[in-house]
């Protein structure tokens, strides 16, 4: 029971995905994998076509290269009916019965959702605009989650 709030690879049913809107991700990820294709080019040009490019230290380099790519692209929250898994920095599976509360802070300059667990530390923070299906998001949370009801 050490690792609960991992994320264990499960077949339960994904209510919604939020993540990044897709200008934004496609953005980033072809940012992060701009170094790859100009390594690829640049040894296809001054080297060739040579069977010593699927030498595996270059391919090891190539893939660790790519992984940011992957991480803005998964990055996110994904909502079940039993709880939430969070893909920030490494995802994590969050029951409802270990959350305790959430707040969105809507000011103009803010714009933040947090959500806390019962710890009382924050486990999940992002603004409202790296998350896409925001109306399904916070509908979920009210049904599932006590509002934390800050004054503005």
């Amino acid at each position: 029971m050490k690792n609960a709030n991992r994320c264990v690879k499960s077949r339960r049913l994904v209510i919604s995905r939020h993540r990044l809107p897709p200008p934004y991700s496609l953005g980033l990820t072809g940012l992060w994998l701009l170094p790859v294709g100009l390594l690829l080019v640049t040894l296809l040009v001054g080297v060739g076509v040579k069977p010593a490019l699927l030498d595996l230290r270059l391919l090891l380099l190539l893939a660790l290269m790519a992984l940011p790519a992957v991480y803005v692209w998964r990055e996110g929250v994904d909502v079940l009916a039993d709880g939430l898994i969070t893909r920030h920095y490494w995802p994590h599976y969050y029951p409802y019965a270990r959350l305790d509360n959430w707040y969105y802070d809507g000011r103009a300059d803010r714009r933040v959702l947090t959500i806390w667990g019962q710890s009382g530390d924050p486990i999940f923070q992002c603004q409202r605009g790296h998350l896409t299906g925001w109306p399904r998001l916070l509908a979920a949370l009210k049904a599932h989650l006590r509002y934390r009801n800050w004054p503005t």
